[in-house]
């Protein structure tokens, strides 16, 4: 293991561990625009460079491996000259968007400048040369080639991570610029990393892009409800409104996959379900879960279905109402095909709590295609259950079939629904999740729910407690 002295303090790492790397374990750090830890180091900003001693160049940190009795220097006169330049370089052609643009309050140019150089630019703005601007290059995402200061991420990740290769850099010298191919769109399933990653507001989302400011957002750790790979995440808020979701510092998962930062978005459709639904109209909930009780005890084959999309602790309270039917007709377990399917994140098994429902299930039950069975037969006539598990349903629906299902969204009701119970998202209230490998992730809250929208354990043990003659 090598051991070397950065800025007079000796520090012992790993055998090929850079110079950057090496620096930061002593809490050092060192500006980079080139440089992911999630990416091969590329060495091409120079911003990074450091002096070694003995040695006649100022060399790049990120790319060059840490040396036994290595005496690095992070601040000589030398490498701060060389940072100021690489800062003017940089900014020659620089747009002044920075009151507009969304990477303000996190973006690296910025931070750099004012540690390294607030110097006065010698290049007049009127002879800035101009570069394209607002560029749709996906349906995700904006590049604005006047900010890139073509560090590479995005070429790299698109290369190494998705191996998509979608962007490239065109042109040569200070004609150079980031360039999508011809005949693509940048849409691989991970192209909003791409906005994270961007050091310099380049590449942002049209989600969150004029969307609010980032020393505004607040960051709460949620885990990712997209699939069963249950991804560690953070939910970045304001004022009770989710603007974006991002892997979670430190996690495993330098990524995240766009279907799992989009999960937020049914918060704020214009369908969000804030009453319940009986047939084709709307009811408020307290009446609602009294005919959806009526319905149910109306029916001595009444049957329960759990749901891989519910927490542990919803199909728990769902369990507890099929004991308060009295009724042997439920089901909890699901089996799905589980297993990393893209090499990267995306599971096999898009519902995330597969193997938590089977955790909250009471002994006994059915397994899905008796459940399936007897609702064709006729010997289940009613059945709760939330509105992504109706599904597993096969068949059409006997006549006089009463199904009743939970749901946050109006466009989820599935065909054929007699009522719809409205309840809390995971955005809103705890939960539980168990991911494919048996790690367990935690949910919420992290906005409230809309008034008078409550948690699903909630509703279901009115429910329950109105089958038990409590009243709802």
């Amino acid at each position: 293991m090598p051991r070397l002295t950065i800025d007079g303090r000796p520090v012992e790492v790993k055998e090929g561990a850079t110079i950057l790397e090496a620096a930061g374990l002593l809490g050092i750090t060192i500006p980079r625009f080139c440089h992911h830890p999630a990416l091969p180091p590329a060495g091409s900003c120079r911003m990074c460079v450091v002096e070694i001693e003995g040695s006649p160049k100022l060399a790049t940190s990120c790319s060059t491996p840490a040396a036994e009795g290595m005496k690095v220097s992070t601040s000589s006169p030398a490498v701060k000259a060389a940072r100021r330049d690489v800062l003017e370089f940089l900014l020659l052609n620089h747009p002044l968007d920075c009151p507009i643009c969304d990477q303000a309050g996190e973006c690296s140019l910025q931070d750099y400048y004012m540690e390294h150089s607030c110097a006065k630019s010698r290049f007049p703005a009127e002879l800035k040369e101009p570069r394209q601007k607002r560029r749709l290059i996906g349906p995700h995402l904006v590049l604005d080639n006047e900010r890139c200061v073509l560090c590479t991420r995005c070429v790299r990740f698109c290369d190494e991570v998705t191996r998509t290769s979608e962007l490239f850099v065109s042109g040569r010298s200070d004609a150079s610029f980031i360039d999508i191919r011809e005949g693509k769109a940048l849409d691989n399933g991970y192209s909003l990393n791409l906005a994270d990653i961007c050091p310099v507001g380049a590449l942002t989302s049209r989600e969150f892009r004029f969307r609010q400011r980032a020393w505004f957002l607040e960051k709460t750790p949620v885990t990712c409800l997209g699939c069963a790979t249950g991804c560690r995440a953070e939910a970045h808020h304001a004022g009770g409104e989710i603007y974006r979701m991002v892997p979670a510092p430190g996690a495993e998962n330098a990524w995240l996959c766009d279907r799992g930062r989009l999960t937020y978005r049914p918060l704020r459709a214009g369908d969000r379900l804030k009453k319940g639904f009986i047939k084709n109209g709307y009811i408020d909930l307290e009446p609602a879960v009294r005919e959806a009780a009526a319905r149910l005890a109306g029916e001595p084959g009444a049957a329960v279905l759990g749901s891989p999309w519910l927490s542990v602790e919803d199909n728990a309270a769902l369990a507890a109402l099929a004991r308060a039917l009295g009724t042997g007709n439920y089901c909890f377990s699901f089996t799905a095909e589980s297993g990393i399917k893209d090499g990267i994140l995306v599971n096999k098994d898009p519902a995330p709590n597969t193997a938590g429902a089977a955790e909250a299930a009471p002994t006994g039950g059915l397994d899905l295609g008796e459940l399936n069975r007897r609702i064709a037969a006729g010997e289940i006539k009613a059945l709760i259950t939330e509105a992504r598990a109706a599904a597993f349903i096969k068949g059409r629906l006997p006549d006089g079939f009463k199904l009743i299902v939970f749901a946050t969204n109006r466009s989820e009701i599935p065909a054929g629904a007699y009522a719809t119970l409205p309840y809390a998202s995971y955005f809103e209230t705890p939960g539980t999740f168990v991911n494919y490998q048996g790690r367990r992730g935690v949910t919420g809250p992290v906005v409230p729910p809309p008034e008078g929208v409550p948690p699903l354990a909630e509703t279901a043990a009115a429910l329950a407690a109105a089958l038990k003659g409590d009243g709802a």
